[in-house]
C-alpha cells in the first residue's frame, strides 16, 4: 500500500512539475509586445512596422497588430475566421511571408482575442455591427497610411463578413480576397455531414457512425443545440481531412498561440473566452446567411481561393457561388492539396497568387 502511495505521489508531483514548467514557458513568451523586424545584424529593419494599436471603433476599444517589412507596400486588412478565432499567431507560424508583400493589419474583431472584454454588450454582436466595425477599421487604415484604398482578405467567417463589408463600402477597397468562401452554409453543412457519415461507414468507424446518426443531418432549428451538434460533427471533419487535408492542423495550432509574444498571458486566456463568446452570438448568423440571395453582385474585383477537400465551407458551394457572382473582375483559384485553410496548407502557392493579384492590380493602376 505504501509503495502504491509513493508511486502515486511521484506521478502527481511529476505532472504538477510539468504543468508549472509549461506555465513558466508560456509566461516568458507572453510579454504582450510587438516583435520587430530585425536585420541579420539584429537591428530593426528601416522602413518596417511592427506595432500593437488600440483604436476606438464605434464606441469600443479594439486592438490590432500591424506588421510589414516595408511601409511603402499596399495595406491589407485581414479578417479572421471563427467567428472569434484571431489568426495572427498562425499566420506568423505558417505564412509570415505575406508581411513582405503587404503591410498587414491583423484586427482582432469585437469580442475576440485582444479585443475581448466581458463588458461587451451582447446586442452589439451582430453582423451589421461587425460590418460597420470593419468599415471603420478600413477608414482608419486608409488615413493612417495615407492611401486611397486598401486590400481586404477574409478567411472562413471572414469571407462572410468581408462580402457584406465590400458590398457596403466598395470605395475603400482595391479588391477582396476570400479564402474558404462561405456561400450558403446550410447547404455546405449538409454536404459536410454526408461526407463524414460516408467516410465513417467506409472506414467502419462504429463510434463515429453512432455519434453522427444520433446527431442527425442538418439543418438544426435551435441555434444552441446546433452549436453542440456541429461541434461533434466537426470532430470527424477534422479526423477525415475535411478541415486540413494532410495531418491535423489543430494540435499544431496550440504552440503558435502559446508562444505568441504579441499576446500577454491574460490575452491568451481571453482568446479562449472570446472563441466561445463570439460563436454563441454569431454562429447562427452564418447559418442564416445565403450570399446567393443576399449578395449576387459586387462592385470590386473578387478573388476566391478554395481547397478541394474543404468540408467546412464546401468547395462545391464556393465554386457555385463564384460562378453565380457578378463582379467587374473575378478569379477562382483551386488548391488541390488543401481543405479549409490554403493560406496555411499551401503557403507558397498562396503567396504566388497574392503576387499575381498585386501585379494585376498594378497594371490596372491601383
Amino acid at each position: 500500500m505504501k509503495k502504491i502511495m509513493r508511486i502515486t505521489l511521484i506521478i502527481t508531483g511529476s505532472i504538477l512539475s510539468l504543468l508549472l514548467l509549461l506555465l513558466v514557458f508560456v509566461l516568458i513568451n507572453s510579454p504582450g509586445k510587438a516583435r520587430p523586424f530585425l536585420s541579420k545584424e539584429g537591428k530593426p529593419v528601416p522602413g518596417s512596422i511592427a506595432v500593437i494599436e488600440t483604436v476606438n471603433i464605434n464606441g469600443l476599444n479594439q486592438r490590432m497588430i500591424i506588421r510589414g517589412r516595408d511601409t511603402t507596400k499596399p495595406v491589407l486588412l485581414y479578417l479572421h475566421g471563427g467567428p472569434g478565432d484571431p489568426e495572427f499567431p498562425f499566420v506568423r507560424q505558417f505564412n509570415s511571408a505575406i508581411e513582405d508583400l503587404f503591410v498587414v493589419c491583423y484586427w482582432d474583431q469585437r469580442g475576440a482575442g485582444l479585443s475581448y472584454s466581458k463588458d461587451i454588450r451582447p446586442e452589439t454582436m451582430t453582423l451589421s455591427q461587425f460590418v460597420d466595425d470593419a468599415g471603420t477599421v478600413s477608414k482608419y487604415l486608409i488615413h493612417r497610411f495615407k492611401c486611397k484604398k486598401i486590400y481586404l482578405l477574409g478567411h472562413s467567417w471572414g469571407t462572410l463578413l468581408g462580402s457584406f463589408t465590400v458590398k457596403k463600402y466598395p470605395e475603400y477597397y482595391n479588391a477582396f480576397i476570400a479564402v474558404g468562401q462561405v456561400g450558403d452554409q446550410q447547404q455546405a453543412e449538409k454536404i459536410s455531414y454526408d461526407f463524414v457519415l460516408g467516410r465513417a461507414r467506409e472506414l467502419k468507424d462504429i463510434k463515429a457512425i453512432r455519434t453522427l446518426e444520433k446527431i442527425g443531418p442538418p439543418p438544426y432549428s435551435d441555434p444552441k443545440v446546433a452549436i453542440g451538434k456541429m461541434t461533434k460533427e466537426r470532430k470527424y471533419v477534422i479526423r477525415y481531412g475535411g478541415a486540413v487535408k494532410k495531418g491535423n492542423f489543430y494540435p499544431k495550432a496550440v504552440k503558435p498561440l502559446l508562444i505568441c509574444r504579441e499576446y500577454s498571458f491574460r490575452d491568451k486566456i481571453n482568446y479562449l473566452k472570446g472563441m466561445k463568446f463570439s460563436k454563441n452570438y454569431l454562429w447562427d448568423v452564418i447559418m442564416k446567411s445565403n450570399l446567393f440571395r443576399e449578395i449576387p453582385a459586387q462592385q470590386i474585383p473578387i478573388y476566391i481561393m478554395q481547397g478541394t477537400s474543404d468540408y467546412e465551407t464546401s468547395y462545391k458551394v464556393a465554386k457555385e457561388y463564384f460562378d453565380a457572382l457578378q463582379a467587374p473582375m473575378k478569379k477562382f483559384f483551386t488548391f488541390e492539396n488543401s481543405a479549409h485553410s490554403p493560406i496555411f496548407e499551401e503557403p507558397e502557392k498562396f503567396d504566388m497568387i497574392l503576387k499575381e493579384i498585386l501585379l494585376e492590380q498594378q497594371k490596372d493602376g491601383k
